[in-house]
Formats: C-alpha cells, structure tokens, sequence
C-alpha cells in the first residue's frame, strides 16, 4: 500500500480500521442532517422575511397615520388660527355692526314710507274736498283756466292783473296787445279787460276789452290800422258786427 501513499495504523493502537461501507454510511447519515439543518434554515429564514414584511407594512401604516394625524392637526390649528385671529374677528365684528346699522336704516326709512304715504293719503284727502268746493261753490272757475292762460302766455298780463281778472272785475291797461289772428299787436291808451260770461254759450267765458269780446276787439284795431293806412278793408272786416 506504500506505493499508494497509504501507510498502515500505528501498531499497538485501539483504533480501528473504518470499512468503506460504514465510511459512506457516515457520510449519507451527515449529509443528511446536513440538508435538514438547510431545510431548518430555509424556512426560519423565510418566516423571518415574512416577519420582516409584516413590520414593515406596519412601519409604513404607522407612519401613514402619523402624516394623517400631522396633516390634521396642522390644518385644526391652521383653521382655529384664523377663526381666532383678531383681523378675522374685528372683521366680523365690524361685518355684524354695519348688518345692524343697516337693519335699523332699514326699520326708520319703512316707517318714515309709512308716515309719508299717511301724509300724502291725508294731503289728497284734503286736496280731492278741496277742489269738491271750489267745483260747488265755483263752477266758473274750470271755466276760466283757458282765459288764464292766454291771458299769461299771450298778452303776457301779469299775475296781480290776472288775480283781478278772475275776481271777475275790469282791469284797465295800457300798451301794446298782441293778436294771433293778425300776427301784431295793437296800442291802446285805456283798454278795460275783463272775464264775462258767453251769452253764445252757457256756463262758459270769454276775454272782453270794453265790454265787447277779445276778438272783435282785435278786428276793431285792425280794421282801424287798415284805415289809418288808406288799406281797402277786407270781406271779414266789411262783415264785422261790433
């Protein structure tokens, strides 16, 4: 066995010689243990990425509802901050005050409506049984409203002349009298105006100048004019009644 490298045991020594069948039936049965020890660790290991993953999903919840709470809490402080705050406060307050200002503007101005529509009802009232008596009393003065105005914006009397006009008495004038018909005005020294009743129509007036109507008394001046002139009277003034 030399010339293979091997050398017999020590002679006198208790050690025995292992065959080479116990040799690998040591080795299976080692080998074995060793694949169940491999096993043992796989699935240790494998229950450790679990525990691993479980905490970790954990970690990550924990943190997620540590950022919510945060988030939470940042946006209570951040809104109680403002409800709080002085400027929002004096803002609401001065926000309440003009409200009640206005509400009570508003409560004074309905009843100061209210007084006004009272007056204004009490003011036609009175103004309805006013012009009730002077529609009883004075019939003719409707009558003379249009005489009133011509006697305004036409002849251009004045209203101390026209309040004695409609007192129904003589006013005696002078000066130049303005005639629409013929488009001048006519002079007189001593002209008697006044407001006398229609004989052509009852319950009316007209405006007379010496007891003759306005507008005779205008043909009168023209027909006058003409003949101071040399002018040849016309057809209406060869038929003028006065």
């Amino acid at each position: 066995m030399a010339k293979y490298g091997l050398q017999r045991g020590i002679r006198g020594s208790e050690a025995r010689h292992t065959t080479t069948a116990q040799y690998y039936r040591d080795l299976k049965r080692q080998t074995g243990e060793l694949e169940a020890n491999v096993r043992q660790l796989q699935t240790e290991q494998k229950q450790a990425e679990r525990q691993l993953s479980e905490v970790r999903k954990g970690i990550r919840s924990e943190k997620l509802e540590v950022a919510k709470t945060e988030a939470k809490t940042a946006l209570v402080a951040k809104v109680g901050s403002l409800l709080g705050s002085n400027k929002l406060k004096e803002e609401r307050e001065g926000l309440q005050q003009r409200i009640s200002v206005l509400e009570s503007q508003n409560k004074e101005l309905m009843l100061h409506i209210k007084q006004m529509e009272r007056e204004h009802q009490s003011e036609r009232t009175k103004f309805n049984e006013y012009i009730d008596k002077i529609q009883r009393y004075f019939p003719y003065v409707e009558k003379l409203l249009p005489l009133i105005d011509f006697c305004r914006n036409t002849l251009n009397f004045s209203e101390r002349v026209i309040q004695e006009l409609c007192k129904l008495k003589k006013v005696r004038l002078k000066g130049d009298f303005y005639s629409p018909e013929f488009n001048r005005k006519f002079r007189d020294e001593n002209a008697a105006f006044s407001f006398e009743k229609d004989k052509n129509r009852e319950g009316h007036y007209h405006i007379c100048v010496n007891d003759i109507p306005l507008v005779q008394w205008f043909r009168q001046k023209a027909k006058e004019w003409r003949n101071g002139l040399g002018i040849a009277p016309t057809k209406q003034d060869k038929g003028l009644k006065i």
